[in-house]
């Protein structure tokens, strides 16, 4: 759903043979590619010699400026994850050789599972991601916040505050960006009709924030199984309700392909909430509002099906204002 920003940069070999020897003198690169997706620019490098496993550059922009600590933060935490993340080998904010900061990190197997939603063994996959992500919440957290480089910023001690105030905020925001003032005051009528539910849960855990088709990677195996291969982008990542996140997961997984909300649901597996459906609506209300206010922020067209006008689409079947 959300449009590819990302900063622009033509690389040349020498460059790309400056970078590899800047982790170890001895690298020689062989050659190097674009890869698909991402909201930044990330290539593939490769190493001369057969023993060389090839390298990701990730190539940040200026902000945010804890962009770079912040990712190899959450993947050192994620670091016996299975499937893997990435391992950031090192990061660079010199601009010594690139005019912008950069990271190398280790190069996982496989593709985006949007490269293989066709397939007909897909749900497969998509349970594969709900299994992948309760493994994610298995790593508890201290408190509620936003993840910076330096850890959680602003740790708040209980979900109910955390999310009672950032629902103001998403308020707030969706009224001073148009979004209709009738609308706004039924959506947040049927919130504040629901915050006993922040109340509940096991505590903070760590949230990828972006989980979708685009940031799982999968391949076929030996016997020909699609399977999950890697997680990357750890961008967006916070300490929350697990529930928080899996609403999330299955609100932009199944924009892309409505087929994975069921599968995925089923491969998380019991939440251990005792309403699960009111609790999924209420953080699903929250993420359609804040991808709305980011979309329209950014000026796209209000009435992009695909983008904001969907968004509005949404909102109001959840206000039961579209009859």
């Amino acid at each position: 759903m959300a449009p590819q920003r990302r900063p622009t940069l033509e690389l040349e070999k020498e460059t790309v043979q400056r970078l590899v020897q800047s982790l170890d003198p001895a690298l020689v690169a062989s050659g190097f590619a674009r890869l698909e997706g991402g909201s930044t620019e990330v290539y593939r490098i490769d190493l001369v010699g057969f023993e060389r496993e090839p390298l990701v550059l990730k190539i940040y922009p200026d902000e945010p400026e804890w962009g770079p600590s912040k990712e190899e933060l959450v993947a050192g935490w994620l670091k016996d994850l299975m499937p893997p993340v990435p391992r950031w080998l090192h990061v660079d904010e010199t601009r010594g050789i690139l005019p912008l900061r950069y990271a190398l990190l280790t190069l996982l197997p496989g593709r985006s599972l949007r490269y293989w939603m066709a397939e007909p063994d897909i749900e497969q996959a998509y349970r594969q991601m709900g299994e992948l992500l309760r493994r994610i919440h298995a790593v508890p957290m201290p408190a509620y916040g936003y993840l910076r480089g330096g850890g959680i910023d602003r740790p708040v001690s209980a979900n109910a505050d955390y999310m009672t105030s950032a629902f103001e905020d998403v308020f707030r925001r969706f009224r001073n960006l148009g979004g209709g003032p009738d609308l706004a005051r039924r959506l947040q009528h049927l919130a504040e009709g629901s915050f006993d539910l922040l109340d509940g849960g096991d505590g903070p855990v760590l949230c990828h924030d972006d989980f979708h088709q685009g940031n799982v990677l999968a391949l076929r195996d030996d016997a020909g199984r699609l399977q999950l291969s890697g997680l990357i982008d750890f961008g967006n990542a916070r300490a929350a309700d697990k529930l928080f996140d899996l609403a999330k997961a299955l609100f932009c997984s199944a924009h892309e392909d409505p087929r994975s909300y069921r599968p995925i649901l089923e491969g998380y597996g019991p939440v251990g909430h005792p309403d699960i459906e009111r609790a999924l609506w209420l953080y699903s209300l929250f993420h359609r509002m804040s991808m709305w206010c980011w979309l329209t922020k950014l000026g796209l067209d209000p009435t992009d099906q695909n983008g904001p006008g969907g968004l509005i689409r949404d909102l109001l079947a959840m206000a039961r204002l579209d009859r």
